[in-house]
């Protein structure tokens, strides 16, 4: 015979945990709304100090232009043009390469002077007017406003070989392995301030199979795609990064990162 004292106290043992554990929930879900209040109150601060910094920055434009037609033969001959009528024959020429340019524009539309590194396959408009700089090395200038834009080239040397890849991969429809690419960061060189760089990114397929001829190919001549759209861009898009102090490191978290 169960003893009704005994489900007494076995109800009241289950009622306190019961209770403990509401209790223990709700100390839980008070202490997650302090949080997130704490991280709204944090993340209102943050977005008013990028704003001023927003406010404060230098403005850059970047401005990829078309893409030249056609491609050199070598990088250091502006005359070594092939032509629709140059026929490559494979695998005697696949060592062979094309240079590929994409002329790139900055324009300093701000009030403030930006210093500016251009990294990856880059090269100067004009060498002599850049003397300090050397093949495989970064591009540094500094724009000052109403300067006159600064131009300089994206430029990458593939080989037949890997050129055929891409053209290749596009007609399986798989992403084109070889690109040509670099970066331009600027920055208003200030403790508190901010980072700006653009990816730059140009593909294409410049050369296609001659048709009816075994491994043979020749400067793509697409009648329907203007031969300067034969090498793509992809779009170009500013990244900003803020600075609680660059010299240390520290930057200013998302708003999102604080809120998650």
């Amino acid at each position: 015979m169960v003893n009704g004292w005994d489900v007494a106290a076995a109800v009241g043992t289950v009622a306190s945990a019961a209770a403990a554990a509401v209790a223990t929930g709700l100390v839980a879900w008070q202490a997650r709304l302090a949080r997130r209040a704490n991280a709204s109150a944090h993340a209102v601060v943050i977005d008013s100090a990028k704003a001023r910094l927003d406010a404060e920055a230098p403005d850059l434009d970047v401005r990829a232009l078309a893409p030249a037609w056609p491609p050199l033969s070598d990088a250091q001959d502006s005359a070594s043009l092939p032509t629709r009528d140059t026929v490559w024959s494979f695998p005697g020429d696949e060592r062979k390469t094309l240079v590929c340019t994409l002329a790139v524009e900055l324009t300093n539309r701000g009030t403030r002077d930006v210093e500016v590194t251009i990294h990856g396959d880059v090269r100067p408009v004009n060498e002599l007017a850049d003397p300090a700089w050397q093949p495989g090395r970064p591009i540094e200038d500094f724009l000052m406003p109403g300067r006159e834009p600064y131009r300089f080239h994206l430029q990458g040397t593939l080989t037949l070989r890997q050129w055929a890849d891409n053209q290749d991969a596009q007609g399986q429809g798989r992403p084109l392995p070889h690109r040509i690419a670099g970066a331009v960061i600027a920055t208003d060189r200030r403790d508190e301030g901010i980072t700006d760089r653009w990816e730059l990114v140009m593909t294409g397929c410049p050369i296609e199979r001659v048709p009816g001829a075994a491994d043979q190919w020749r400067l793509t001549t697409d009648s329907a795609v203007p031969q300067w759209k034969i090498l793509t861009v992809e779009p170009v898009a500013r990244e900003r990064t803020y600075w609680i102090s660059r010299r240390r490191g520290l930057e200013y978290p998302s708003v999102e990162d604080m809120l998650n």
